[in-house]
């Protein structure tokens, strides 16, 4: 039985605005990707703010987390990121392969077997759970970026906008601890733990078809292009 907030979590359109955390003192700007670490450097962002404002430690306090993620985070027009953030702040982001981001989204949002209550987060009604991962990524290529749910939504989506990128640092999940430091090391932000983590031991190309992974290619175009993943791509398609 679907109780009003989850038909109402179905049926809303979702975020238009990239979500960015903003610590003022050290003039560091966060843009939030989901699907890239981004409970583990969200979690990172309140311990340390936790630290700097003398707050109890956040990791397992859900209420304090969810208070500092409302005081120092917010939803912001690219216009608005670019005019009031670029130049003054120290603007960073993480990207992934965006075709390993499809396939961590559906294991964790569709087929999570976790997930007892079967709650349904995504946004767009084409989705369901146990559904066929073909079948997914069927929904997902007729689905345009701005209405796309922000787990599917291409990252450059969130990172560009029409005068280029939005970012001064974009790091990348598969050098994760070495891009972290390139941060942390100038802010001094502690090391992230693995937050929400989705374990597997199987990978896209074995459960998506290959006329599937092409039209995920086509998809993530952009992504691939701008953030230097078509190595990675090529590999995965030599699988087949």
């Amino acid at each position: 039985m679907f109780s009003y907030k989850d038909i109402l979590n179905k049926i809303r359109p979702p975020k238009k605005k990239a979500r960015v955390w903003l610590l003022e003192q050290e003039k560091l700007a966060y843009i939030r990707i989901r699907k890239v670490a981004s409970s583990s450097i969200n979690l990172c962002l309140m311990q340390h703010l936790a630290k700097t404002h003398q707050l109890p430690d956040p990791t397992n306090d859900r209420p304090l987390r969810k208070k500092i993620e409302a005081d120092y985070s917010s939803h912001i027009e690219h216009s608005e990121i670019r005019r009031r953030l670029k130049g003054d702040y120290f603007i960073f982001a993480f990207v992934r392969n965006p075709l390993s981001r499809v396939y961590s989204c559906y294991r964790n949002k569709v087929i999570n077997p976790k997930r007892a209550n079967k709650k349904d987060i995504l946004c767009n009604s084409e989705f369901y759970y146990n559904m066929d991962f073909s079948a997914f990524v069927d929904a997902i290529v007729k689905i345009p970026d701005n209405i796309l749910d922000r787990h599917l939504r291409p990252q450059s989506w969130f990172l560009c906008d029409d005068q280029g990128l939005l970012p001064d640092f974009i790091g990348k999940l598969e050098n994760f601890n070495a891009d972290w430091d390139i941060v942390s090391d100038k802010y001094g932000l502690p090391k992230p733990i693995h937050w929400n983590k989705t374990g597997s031991s199987k990978s896209i190309t074995d459960v998506c078809p290959r006329a599937s992974l092409e039209q995920l290619i086509e998809r993530y175009a952009e992504d691939i292009r701008l953030f230097g993943y078509q190595d990675a791509v090529d590999e995965m398609l030599k699988k087949y």
